[in-house]
This record gives C-alpha cells, structure tokens and sequence, in this order.
C-alpha cells in the first residue's frame, strides 16, 4: 500500500494534517499523483506545481515541501510538506 502523510505548516506549527492511501495496481508515480490530489481536495487547496526539484526531493528523501511560491493560489500558512510513509514490515 502506498501512503503519504501531509502536514500544513504555520509559524513552525502543524496546524493540519492528514494520512492518504493507494492501493491501486499502477506505478508509484500515479500513485503519488491521485494521493496529492486527494489531499489537496480534502484540505481544500489547489494542487502545487510538481518541478523537477521536487521529483528530486522526494526521490533522495521520501518527502517533498512545498511553498507558497508552489502554488497558483495564495494560500495563508507558510509550508505543506508530503512524507511517504513506509509500511513495509
């Protein structure tokens, strides 16, 4: 099972946060891409801008932060990061 754990971040707080999964049998890259879909519906914010940098990011470290400069629309907290969560035993 994929999942991917999302944090908003104000002021060095969490002020929100949610756990998404996919069970689907399609690559990981979809996978991702439905799980950030989901969350942003659920937290109501309009979907980041996937760059390169974070296919970088999220590759070396298994999360990805973005930031308001990520977004088309203004959005009022400081950062949203995304973590896989590894739930291989």
């Amino acid at each position: 099972m994929y999942k991917l754990w999302a944090k908003i971040i104000k002021n060095n707080k969490t002020i929100n946060s949610i756990v998404v999964s996919n069970k689907e049998d399609i690559p990981n890259e979809k996978k991702r891409a439905k799980c950030i879909d989901e969350i942003c519906k659920k937290l109501d914010l309009s979907v980041p801008l996937w760059l390169k940098k974070h296919s970088k990011e999220f590759s070396q470290f298994n999360s990805v932060t973005f930031y308001p400069e990520d977004f088309i629309d203004e959005i009022d907290f400081d950062k949203l990061e995304i973590e896989l969560i590894d739930d291989k035993k």
